[in-house]
């Protein structure tokens, strides 16, 4: 018989097979396309560095439409190993995935993570079976490092990783996990820190990072402007400012286009949110600048409570943080009943931008 007119395509390694959208952190969410090959080496480097084996099973707890969760669970598979799907990700759904299945991997957002920790049926029991928990995606308070490693006894293995890449750094799973750090290069990943003026800056010192590697995205779907703007001479500036030590571990330092400048001073939006969720009362922090004619940028900062703590005083809050960073606290704290998150699950900055700038400027 002859061939169907119904038959499929054959597609080459350069066609394009997904569409991932960005989490909107700084802006408009954009369509990030990969290609079978990008995919290929994404899915590669990820298993490579978590170390993956067939006898691992991986809980992702988090949405399989985004980036992250779609990753791990797709390198897993990928290995040979098993992976669990989650239908929420709250401790009333993933507590008893962890007592029944006894996933090897976890792989959630700071938000979600810190949650499920302090939810009150959690136990160091349940946590006996994970060889890895990588959190990302966010800043890993020192809070939330503290209370996981208190209840599962190791730490949070903390990465950096974005929709256009993939995982890009990790601290190694069977190496010398820095707590802070989010890890060395992994396999298939060259890095630059460079200055504004594109120069590599030395070890200590901040610049924005620049990736070179075969997972990188073929462009933004419809958007060759912004493509153009991101993806130079192969390299990929991703918006992203870190530092890098000795060691060659990098350190997050934030977001390029949300430090806030004040008094010529950079300010590191998750510094200040780190030092205030040390708080007691304190669940989730979010901090932003808004425009002032003599100072340039003042910190705002927004914060969810924990349940059934006090209601603390907005000066407790700050003097709290100035104890912690001293000028980079903030000027405001303004208590949420709950903390916008955005469709990835991370602090939604957009939203708490537009609500202070709202606030600042009523009319």
């Amino acid at each position: 018989e002859g061939e169907s007119s119904g038959s499929l395509p054959e597609l080459g390694s350069d066609a394009a097979v997904f569409i991932f959208f960005t989490s909107g952190s700084t802006g408009k969410p954009k369509g990030v396309t990969h290609t079978y090959e990008t995919l290929g080496w994404l899915l590669g480097s990820a298993a490579a560095a978590c170390e993956m084996t067939p006898s691992d099973v991986a809980l992702p707890g988090s949405s399989m439409s985004h980036m992250g969760a779609f990753m791990f669970s797709s390198a897993t598979l990928a290995t040979g190993g098993r992976v669990v799907v989650a239908r929420t990700f709250d401790g009333d759904e993933l507590l008893p995935l962890l007592r029944e299945h006894r996933p090897t991997m976890l792989f959630m957002l700071p938000a979600a993570l810190i949650a499920m920790v302090r939810d009150h049926g959690a136990t160091a029991e349940d946590f006996t079976s994970l060889r890895l928990c990588r959190s990302g995606g966010d800043k890993v308070s020192a809070e939330l490092e503290r209370e996981f490693t208190d209840l599962a006894g190791f730490p949070i293995d903390e990465g950096y990783g974005m929709t256009e890449i993939g995982l890009a750094t990790l601290n190694p799973p069977s190496g010398v996990i820095k707590i802070g750090s989010v890890g060395r290069p992994i396999p298939g990943f060259t890095m630059s820190i460079r200055d504004d003026d594109g120069a590599e800056v030395p070890a200590g010192a901040d610049g924005g990072l620049w990736v070179r590697t075969r997972s990188r995205t073929v462009g933004y779907w419809n958007d060759p402007r912004v493509t153009a703007e991101a993806i130079v001479d192969g390299w990929m500036n991703t918006g992203d400012v870190m530092r890098a030590d000795e060691e060659g571990y990098l350190w997050f330092r934030g977001r390029k286009k949300q430090i806030i400048v004040h008094d010529a001073s950079n300010i590191c939006p998750q510094e200040v949110e780190e030092a205030l969720q040390e708080h007691e009362s304190v669940e989730l922090a979010g901090v932003v600048g808004i425009h002032d004619l003599v100072h340039g940028e003042n910190v705002r900062a927004y914060v969810s409570l924990r349940e059934g703590s006090s209601r603390p005083k907005m000066q407790e809050l700050i003097r709290f943080a100035r104890d912690r960073v001293g000028y980079k606290a903030p000027e405001h704290v303004v208590v949420l009943d709950e903390m916008p998150l955005n469709a990835t699950g991370k602090v939604d900055r957009v939203t708490l931008k537009a609500m202070a700038e709202r606030d600042h400027h009523p009319d």
